[in-house]
């Protein structure tokens, strides 16, 4: 079962504790606050000047600088006008920028076409600085609309999922429309398994399919009627369905190519029917209850591919539990983490090749669904401090 996310909605961000100079970071007001509204408010937004969003780009990274003081650097995207202040290194930095970077292009190309209103500020801090706004170990990172702050400690898929909110947040606010919670969280989850590779965007299937698939057997699913008039509250309630089935929905759509039809439908008839369904029949041509039952059997059809070879890979660590994913507490002679010396005894792990790892048995299933010979991304933390690394998998034989 994938790790519950965060939840990104305002609600939700608003009950963070606020302390110390986070607390002040997080609720600076915008340069452009006073023209510049998020999707909750009456207002639609009108799109910012390209000077003037560089000027707030300067007074924000100033700002927050200021407050974290040492340890932190910042560096401003002004083609696509995003604020990145961290405690990374480097190379890790330039990584992440890169990843979103791409993912922006995208999402903007494919969706979010709505306009550039504010600079989205993306804060990496350290796991101590994270903990301080965010003492719910389980939580990795969250976007929050009423400052438009991404944080995390995840590079990976918690990471993606958090800055698809925050581009979905500026498209929403473009029309003056707040989306329903099934497509809001649907689509970071569904954006957060895929990767970007040429400038296109590949959509992976992953082990949450055959999770939707059982919860339908079993009869505990919400029907799609139920699913699409969910307020936050009955969503969260259910959130482990919930998340996984809103994203297979979307797969659903994009696998027929009309995933951009529906949420262009969605934003023109949104006046009329804010749950989607009116969409949802427009788009597939039919009535909800077919939409269903096409689902269904789409589901019931799905596999995960697994690689059929002998050798299996292997990192070849020992590892324990940890409250911020899965610590490193040696490293086996002879295998490649060994040999590579990349990884270091205390290191914690927080995802493998983008699949988030929060205990030692996921860990293992990731890198078992891996194969011998590959080079991947491995996001640690390092005496509280995020960061990449790249790592050979070795092979064992079963």
């Amino acid at each position: 079962m994938p790790q519950r996310q965060p939840e990104s909605n305002v609600e939700r961000g608003q009950s963070f504790h606020r302390c110390g100079l986070l607390a002040i970071l997080l609720v600076l007001p915008s340069p452009l606050e006073a023209r510049s509204a998020p999707a909750t408010t009456s207002t639609a937004t009108a799109p910012a000047t390209a000077p003037a969003l560089a000027q707030e780009a300067k007074a924000l990274a100033s700002a927050v600088i200021g407050h974290l003081g040492e340890g932190y650097s910042f560096q401003i995207d002004d083609r696509r006008h995003l604020v990145y202040v961290s405690a990374l290194d480097k190379r890790t930095s330039r990584h992440v920028m890169s990843v979103l970077g791409a993912y922006c292009d995208l999402e903007r190309r494919m969706l979010f076409a709505g306009g550039e209103q504010w600079n989205p500020v993306i804060l990496l801090p350290t796991l101590a600085d994270f903990r301080r706004l965010s003492p719910d170990p389980k939580v990795l990172g969250f976007y929050r609309h009423s400052t438009r702050t991404l944080m995390s400690v995840s590079l990976s898929n918690v990471l993606i999922h958090e800055f698809t909110h925050a581009l979905h947040h500026q498209d929403q606010a473009a029309v003056d429309q707040r989306h329903a919670i099934w497509l809001a969280e649907g689509l970071a989850t569904l954006f957060q398994l895929s990767r970007v590779k040429a400038g296109k965007v590949e959509i992976r299937t992953d082990s949450s399919l055959l999770t939707v698939r059982k919860a339908i057997q079993e009869d505990k699913a919400p029907s799609l009627a139920e699913l699409l008039a969910m307020d936050q509250a009955a969503f969260m309630k259910r959130a482990e369905i919930c998340y996984l089935q809103a994203q297979s929905v979307l797969l659903f759509l994009y696998r027929q190519g009309k995933l951009r039809d529906f949420y262009l439908t969605y934003k023109d008839t949104f006046a009329q029917d804010p749950t989607g369904q009116a969409a949802l029949e427009k788009t597939l041509g039919g009535k909800l209850t077919d939409i269903e039952a096409a689902w269904r059997k789409w589901v019931a059809s799905q596999d995960v591919w697994r690689p059929g070879v002998s050798a299996k890979a292997h990192l070849g660590i020992r590892m324990q539990a940890d409250e911020d994913g899965v610590r490193v507490t040696g490293l086996l002679p002879g295998s490649m983490a060994y040999h590579a010396g990349k990884l270091k005894v205390g290191d914690v792990i927080t995802s493998i090749a983008g699949h988030d790892t929060p205990t030692p048995a996921e860990l293992t299933q990731v890198v078992a669904s891996l194969l011998p010979g590959e080079t991947i991304d491995i996001a640690i933390l390092r005496q509280g401090r995020p960061m990449m690394i790249q790592q050979l998998l070795g092979a064992v034989r079963p």
